[in-house]
């Protein structure tokens, strides 16, 4: 159950707040649909350095996972966000998926600078994921 804060602004603004939380599960349907088995489509943009989730077609607004490419060879995943209405629904944790198999894909070393990942690599142990964790 989502808790709708006060808004400045009266009426009308309720009205969108209510609205963009009523369609929280229409957008979840579709994007779980839209992606192979279910899976949300995880988007990678190289010269932004980060892999995101868009949120609705015609939206900018969208979930990210930010890095860095500090050193040759060597990633840092230092962000993670996914909008508040969003949040909750796993698509974090299919950003961290998305991007942890990058790192191993391009044999990175992977500096885990954001606490999601740190916790997401800790509940997913994986041998390829491990041994490629450098300590922050």
């Amino acid at each position: 159950m989502a808790i709708v804060r006060p808004l400045v602004g009266g009426v009308a603004n309720w009205r969108g707040v209510l609205r963009r939380y009523s369609t929280v599960e229409a957008f979840m349907s579709s994007l779980m649909a839209s992606g192979e088995g279910g899976m949300p489509v995880v988007g990678h943009d190289k010269l932004k350095k980060e892999f995101y989730i868009r949120m609705e077609r015609e939206s900018t607004e969208k979930a990210i996972l930010q890095y860095d490419m500090y050193r040759k060879g060597y990633v840092d995943f230092y962000h993670t966000f996914v909008p508040e209405v969003y949040r909750g629904k796993g698509l974090a944790k299919h950003l961290a998926k998305a991007a942890l198999d990058y790192a191993v894909e391009e044999d990175l070393k992977m500096k885990l600078t954001c606490t999601y990942l740190q916790k997401y690599a800790k509940d997913n142990p994986l041998p390829q994921y491990q041994e490629r964790i450098v300590p922050t």
